[in-house]
């Protein structure tokens, strides 16, 4: 097999990946609903609502929301080196690039129930 055909056929998959994933987060970042009101109902509070949108990144712009969005899904993630963010994706191999900053190995991170307070999927 020649090299260079199994190379174009790579980045024509990872280019189709990367253009699903892009969709599947513009589809659910254009609906009119505001997904923490959906998440807590409607007899929330304003302030549980305001946490829950500081917490899904709602009150972020889109473009910083998409790129956190891919960061969460990405094997390969740059987080800070914070306790919160080790629990949140805990990875598996790190290497420090700066004093508040790690390179991570970890699981994709799919979020977390707020039924249940679980993780939704532990891939």
């Amino acid at each position: 097999m020649n090299l260079l055909y199994i190379i174009r056929r790579l980045l024509y998959g990872f280019s189709v990946l990367w253009g699903v994933v892009t969709l599947v987060f513009f589809l659910f970042n254009v609906l009119p609903d505001d997904p923490a009101r959906l998440t807590l109902g409607q007899r929330s509070d304003l302030a549980s609502i305001e946490n829950v949108r500081k917490e899904l990144h709602l009150d972020q712009p889109v473009v910083t929301r998409y790129f956190l969005y891919l960061n969460d899904l990405l094997p390969l993630s740059l987080i800070k080196n914070e306790p919160e963010a080790l629990q949140k994706y805990t990875p598996t191999a790190s290497v420090q690039l700066t004093p508040t900053h790690l390179f991570v190995l970890k699981k994709p991170y799919l979020g977390r129930s707020y039924q249940t307070k679980r993780l939704v999927l532990d891939v």
